[in-house]
């Protein structure tokens, strides 16, 4: 009997999101000097554009070989598994979150509202209403969207994988453009709270174009661009180029580029995706992807394993780091952001997250589910008496 060959997993997937998630976990930490060197400093795109359009692609490699083997019935019901147990996860983490503001506004003195600098302002200020909102998806407190966003784009999958049959494959990367244009033309919405002009899905990215734009790869609907070193060296530039217009120092030293400015900060502002930010992300990926042909020992060697597990348990990973970001926020405001608690505070975030991931993969191993060992046999009579002398 031939055994089957062991089924290749692209550690490209798993290096870049877990290296997203230690990034987020960075820059949603109060005062962390670590989250002024992330890419967002230095571009038009950063970690969270990864880490949806890598869960995109990933998406498509899972849930889009049960379409097509089983169906689109069987295929929607897998994704509305994942979509409940994500629901479920947001339903938790707005809770813990809330715990926390709590326990350390009893622990630490009212000195700092920590209802506030977590921005649950209005869950404590009219909790019937926001908990209502909270499990209708149309209360997301800050900083905690990615999860509801995740929610959307997947029951998205659904309606891409139909539009696919039935008009074109095609037609999915040109819903999510058409889609993207209107919400910005017509300012649609998903307002994080009554009154709040910021939205948690189409107003932050607009993500289904990111997520799509992966899922579509995946599934092959579009086809990848070549591996050409003129795309390479024109997509290096533009990304030099993204670094010198968002870094504020050249706009010191060259006066009179105020209008520059102004333009530059409208359209590297993260909060709305506009054709810079999403060419910067996909000339970013073409990037790593050119640089890594041939080179994918480079991310798998013991060095990048850790960030690999990470990106293996990303639900983990991510949950406990948004507890993570909150705790070492408020341990720099205890003990101040001097050098010493930089990098005693950011060596344990990265210890905790790494010890979650590996424990969380030491579970799913299902350890308990082995062999058990051999019970041991009665010792003889004479020895049982030589150990009781």
């Amino acid at each position: 009997m031939t055994a089957k060959p062991a089924k290749f997993r692209d550690p490209r997937l798993d290096f870049f999101r877990g290296l997203s998630l230690f990034i987020i976990l960075v820059s949603h930490t109060r005062g962390d000097w670590l989250a002024n060197w992330i890419p967002a400093r230095f571009g038009f795109s950063d970690a969270a554009n990864m880490f949806v359009f890598v869960s995109g692609y990933a998406v498509g490699l899972a849930f889009g070989a049960v379409y097509r083997r089983r169906g689109w019935l069987l295929g929607t019901a897998r994704v509305g598994l994942r979509i409940w147990q994500l629901y479920i996860a947001q339903l938790c983490i707005v809770v813990m979150v809330a715990t926390l503001a709590i326990g350390a506004d009893k622990l630490l003195g009212s000195a700092d509202d920590h209802v506030a600098l977590l921005s649950l302002d209005w869950l404590f200020a009219d909790p019937r209403a926001a908990l209502f909102g909270v499990a209708t998806l149309t209360y997301v407190p800050h900083y905690l969207d990615i999860l509801p966003v995740y929610m959307v784009v997947l029951a998205m999958v659904p309606v891409a994988v139909g539009l696919a049959r039935l008009v074109h494959p095609l037609a999915v990367p040109a819903a999510s453009v058409l889609l993207w244009l209107a919400a910005s033309h017509f300012g649609w919405n998903l307002p994080t709270e009554p009154g709040e002009p910021r939205g948690w899905f189409f107003d932050p990215f607009c993500w289904q174009l990111l997520f799509f734009s992966g899922f579509s790869l995946s599934m092959k609907w579009v086809k990848p661009p070549p591996y050409d070193r003129r795309i390479f060296w024109a997509a290096v530039i533009y990304l030099a180029a993204a670094v010198a217009l968002t870094v504020p120092a050249i706009f010191l030293t060259l006066p009179g580029l105020d209008a520059v400015e102004a333009w530059v900060l409208a359209h590297a502002d993260k909060t709305m995706l506009d054709p810079l930010q999403y060419l910067h992300f996909i000339a970013s990926a073409y990037v790593a992807v050119y640089l890594l042909r041939g080179r994918l020992h480079l991310i798998q060697g013991a060095v990048a394993r850790p960030i690999v597990r990470c990106g293996q348990q990303s639900l983990a990973v991510f949950l406990s780091g948004i507890l993570l970001a909150h705790i070492g926020g408020m341990a720099f405001d205890g003990f101040g952001a001097g050098p010493a608690a930089q990098v005693a505070l950011n060596a344990v975030g990265f210890g905790v997250t790494l010890a979650i991931a590996y424990g969380v993969t030491w579970i799913k191993s299902a350890p308990w589910a082995g062999p058990a060992p051999a019970p041991k046999q009665d010792a003889p009579e004479g020895a049982m008496m030589a150990a009781l002398e």
